[in-house]
């Protein structure tokens, strides 16, 4: 597959015996496709980067033949693609790969795991709890894409406090129909009450050391509402065509001794403390971590379990199922949460998932708190996409059937919200989120309907030979060239963001290309069926990229 940046880098590499070369793509046209800085690669021979710049032009040889020019500004030398050469090979490479191409196979098929979501199964999800469910999907999509076999985990904190605090609530209130959408109601209520009654927090934590003691009867309430839960989440889940393969349980490591195995190490290792209330706790002070007090807090003062030991001990099975390629999704409050959980890891001789953090999403400003009951719902909103959906089709009197809004509403959500990077904060807007023009999936799906339009009225004959002489065809056809080296760039960086600017550039450049280029009525036919193949691969490129944001396309609106 080619890779210009790799052929531009390994023949610099050669030119000047040097080890590193940035290769990047310029900010501006007239500034050539390709660009090398020169600052870092000054020697004693040619101490100024321009003269290093120079030297690149006069000596650069490709045996690609891709390379038609090389131009110096300053300390840049500056790469012009001979498009003849490229068009050729892009196309041809785009044909035969189909679904596969911009995948260099990274991962050999060897196992991946990745955990995600791994929400409390307390309520339903909510739009800055769902930031967490489409980062892990892309990212699951993403490995799988690139050749590693990937299994999706998710972990249920069916023991916790705010469980015990649902079953509490369930009792007062009860559900309507059992119906999982009210569980969230029963949860915001109890909460508030629990609050202000002291009384209903120690009786959560009655119930909680009647579960670790293995009372049935109270085992059975927990697993019920755990899996109406688990079950109702699951299904908005299947509605976003997000899904996992694994599924562990917190009480999976209660009932067989494994927390307290894990006591026992941290006890022998010297790490292991009680404070004055009679909780154990992990001593860090050996390590760098962010916090008031070098500590992690274990048990509670009656020795029942808190989140941090079962978390170790989920994370010691997981690193035990696959030490080599092991990925966590966490949002970014709980990064110093993670270093605590690496530390103890490290103690006890594990090493830690690689973390994928993300920022919060805000809603009117204000974060989301699920037991403040100020949250957008996953399936109100839902609701509100296909409802906006629906009345754009009614205005411009078309019909949509239910699979295909579907599709629709996810492209909205899914494109919306990795549309802004996951270092930043999301400030949700509907409107956005809904927009037929601009850089929303709507957007992308409409435009992959005119190319599928003008493919099914125009079939591709043959394999000519391709002529392309528009300025925006080069565009698209160097927008195809690097998709395989953006998938590389993802796999370091993790940022959905960098993949929805690049399909909304690409559609943008089909955009303009459709409105400027005659395709159908072109006389000549070479042409013609030049234009045909490019738009066939800008339709491929842009399904490949999409279905690594976990977004179907559709034939026709």
């Amino acid at each position: 597959m080619l890779d210009i940046k790799k052929i531009i880098g390994d023949q610099i590499k050669e030119l000047l015996h040097c080890d590193q070369v940035t290769v990047e793509i310029p900010p501006k046209e007239n500034m050539g496709d390709y660009s090398v800085p020169c600052f870092e690669l000054r020697n004693e021979a040619l101490p100024n980067p321009n003269q290093v710049a120079n030297y690149i032009k006069d000596h650069f040889e490709d045996p690609h033949h891709i390379i038609q020019s090389v131009d110096v500004i300053g300390p840049y030398a500056n790469f012009n693609i001979d498009y003849d050469v490229l068009s050729s090979q892009v196309i041809q490479e785009i044909e035969e790969q189909k679904e596969t191409f911009g995948s260099r196979n990274q991962g050999h098929n060897e196992a991946l795991l990745i955990e995600h979501t791994s929400i409390n199964p307390n309520a339903e999800p909510h739009i800055g709890r769902c930031r967490n469910s489409l980062i892990g999907d892309f990212m699951s999509n993403l490995y799988h894409f690139t050749g590693f076999d990937v299994e999706r985990h998710y972990f249920i904190n069916d023991l916790g406090k705010k469980i015990a605090l649902l079953v509490i609530g369930i009792e007062k209130y009860g559900l309507k129909n059992d119906d999982f959408s009210s569980i969230l109601d029963v949860y915001v209520q109890i909460s508030k009450d629990a609050s202000q009654d002291p009384a209903l927090e120690q009786k959560s934590f009655d119930y909680l050391e009647q579960v670790e003691n293995g009372n049935e009867e109270m085992i059975e309430r927990f697993k019920k509402i755990t899996d109406m839960c688990v079950a109702g989440q699951m299904k908005i889940f299947d509605e976003l065509d997000i899904h996992f393969d694994i599924f562990t349980h917190e009480s999976d490591y209660v009932y067989n001794n494994y927390l307290t195995n894990i006591l026992d190490q941290l006890q022998a290792k010297g790490k292991l403390k009680e404070d004055e209330l009679g909780r154990y706790y992990v001593d860090l002070s050996d390590y760098k971590i962010p916090t008031k007090e070098p500590v992690l807090v274990l048990t509670r003062s009656n020795k029942t379990s808190l989140y941090p030991i079962k978390d170790i001990a989920y994370t010691i099975d997981k690193i035990n199922r696959n030490r080599k390629h092991n990925f966590i999704v966490l949002g970014e409050d709980q990064e110093v949460y993670m270093q605590q959980i690496s530390a103890v890891l490290d103690i006890l001789g594990y090493p830690a998932p690689e973390l994928i953090s993300y920022s919060y999403v805000l809603l009117e400003g204000e974060k989301m708190s699920t037991s403040g009951g100020t949250v957008v719902l996953v399936t109100d909103f839902i609701r509100e996409v296909k409802n906006t959906l629906k009345e754009e089709f009614q205005k411009r009197n078309l019909t949509i059937d239910d699979e295909n809004l579907t599709i629709l509403c996810n492209a909205c959500i899914k494109f919306t919200m990795l549309n802004v990077s996951k270092q930043k904060i999301v400030n949700f807007n509907l409107d956005n989120a809904t927009s037929f023009t601009g850089e929303s999936g709507i957007y992308i799906l409409y435009n992959i309907v005119r190319i599928n339009s003008i493919l099914k009225n125009n079939p591709i004959n043959g394999k000519e030979d391709l002529q392309y002489q528009e300025e925006q065809e080069k565009k698209m056809i160097k927008l195809l060239s690097q998709f395989p080296e953006l998938v590389d760039e993802l796999l370091t960086s993790c940022e959905p963001a960098h993949l929805t600017k690049y399909i909304f550039h690409l559609t943008q450049e089909f955009s303009r290309f459709y409105e400027q280029t005659n395709i159908s009525n072109e006389s000549n036919e070479v042409l013609k069926q030049s234009r045909l193949r490019l738009l066939w691969a800008v339709r491929q490129v842009l399904i490949n990229a999409l279905s690594i944001l976990g977004i179907k396309t559709i034939e026709k609106m």
